[in-house]
């Protein structure tokens, strides 16, 4: 039975692994190893109005999200990469990037306390 998150669905993961814990524990450890350089790179990236940088990092955000099953984060990383590289719909990108902190620092310590239960 699959662990209950707030914003991950680890089905995709686990099914990828087919069922080695080792792998989805990789994975996880990927995924937190790379939050700094998102929640900073799209906090500094949109302070400085540096758009297509925020766009292209939002780009590489978004499969690491969809890769822990949060579609609605992707989703949203999505629509934060197209506005960004085209510049429309700026009174936007604040909400977004701190939707994504917000999100993603949750789900690494709903992650990581899952991780110690399979590891």
């Amino acid at each position: 039975m699959a662990a209950k998150f707030t914003y991950a669905d680890l089905a995709y993961l686990e099914s990828m692994s087919m069922g080695s814990n080792e792998l989805i524990l990789e994975m996880i450890q990927i995924f937190i190893d790379q939050l700094p350089e998102f929640t900073e790179g799209l906090t500094a990236h949109l302070g400085k109005g540096d758009y297509i940088a925020l766009g292209a990092l939002a780009h590489k955000a978004k499969s690491s999200v969809a890769v822990m099953g949060m579609n609605s984060l992707a989703n949203d990383l999505k629509t934060l990469e197209i506005n960004a590289k085209s510049g429309t719909e700026k009174d936007q990108y604040p909400a977004l990037v701190n939707r994504f902190i917000e999100q993603v620092t949750l789900t690494a310590d709903e992650l990581t306390a899952y991780a110690k239960t399979i590891g």
